[in-house]
């Protein structure tokens, strides 16, 4: 009866809507027609499908790490500081600014007559560099990437380091105090109490970074527009495009592709959790 009113709630504005877009996954946009597989035939075979699929999968393979990587090591930094409420607190100022003020920035910073551009400038004017420094249009080149994954810790980094401090609160002192009178380095006291400790919070932390991974795709598209560098063509961008096109059937098969291997990434981590717990 307690969780009634939740469950109720998730299966009416979550779990029925999701189930309808099952359904027209199977079915024509035009005319509802049941076409079968055909929609997610023609999504695999879609090249902008591919491109967007490679790119969301390498943005995913290294922000993710680096994002818990970051904070994890900013956490362990901070621990024990006195100073550490007021620290995480300006760590926490990206996340309160607007996504507008964000963009903003972040094209001052990277634009060809940017602040990046000009102190590299002044910098190879200094040391008389030859041949001179060429401004980069950092959007439109390779290290369009950099500058997403970028973006993506300085926002997000102060969140998951009070996640991991919330874990870290949680271990027992007792045992760490046990084992510095036992002679254990910081090494040993990080392998075999703290990591072993944490496991609940690598798996929490690391589905909110994927997560956010996906959710970052506001900025990405208010810096870059619809159609960006190719490095940055997430399937966000295919969505959307899609969506302007009234695609909604190819839409709708996409998106349950999506879930689906974002379920199959969270039965692996949980498994993987489990395995670690029962070991530990």
């Amino acid at each position: 009866m307690f969780l009634l009113p939740g469950l109720a709630g998730v299966m009416l504005f979550y779990l029925l809507p999701f189930l309808e877009v099952v359904r027209r996954s199977f079915l024509q946009s035009g005319n509802s027609a049941f076409v079968g597989i055909d929609n997610y035939r023609a999504v695999w075979e879609n090249g902008a499908f591919v491109l967007a699929v490679r790119n969301t999968f390498l943005y995913m393979a290294v922000g993710v790490p680096l994002l818990m990587g970051s904070s994890l090591l900013l956490s362990l930094l901070l621990r024990n500081l006195r100073l550490r409420r007021r620290l995480v607190s300006a760590m926490l100022l990206p996340m309160a600014v607007p996504a507008a003020v964000m963009v903003l920035t972040l094209q001052i910073l990277i634009d060809r007559q940017g602040v990046i551009n000009g102190v590299l400038t002044k910098a190879a004017e200094q040391i008389m560099v030859i041949p001179a420094f060429e401004a980069i249009d950092y959007l439109n080149t390779e290290w369009a990437l950099v500058v997403v994954v970028c973006s993506f810790l300085w926002k997000n980094t102060g969140y998951m380091v009070i996640l991991w401090l919330a874990g870290l609160a949680a271990l027992p002192k007792e045992v760490e105090e046990a084992a510095q009178v036992d002679g254990a380095n910081r090494w040993q006291n990080w392998h075999y109490i703290i990591r072993p400790g944490l496991s609940g919070s690598f798996f929490t932390i690391g589905m909110l970074s994927v997560l956010q991974i996906f959710k970052s795709y506001r900025e990405v598209w208010m810096v870059a527009g619809s159609y960006p560098q190719e490095h940055i063509y997430f399937l966000q961008h295919l969505l959307q495009n899609w969506y302007l096109k009234l695609e909604f059937d190819r839409m709708a098969a996409l998106t349950v592709i999506m879930s689906l291997v974002l379920l199959v990434v969270c039965l692996c981590l949980q498994k993987r959790l489990e395995q670690r717990e029962e070991n530990f």
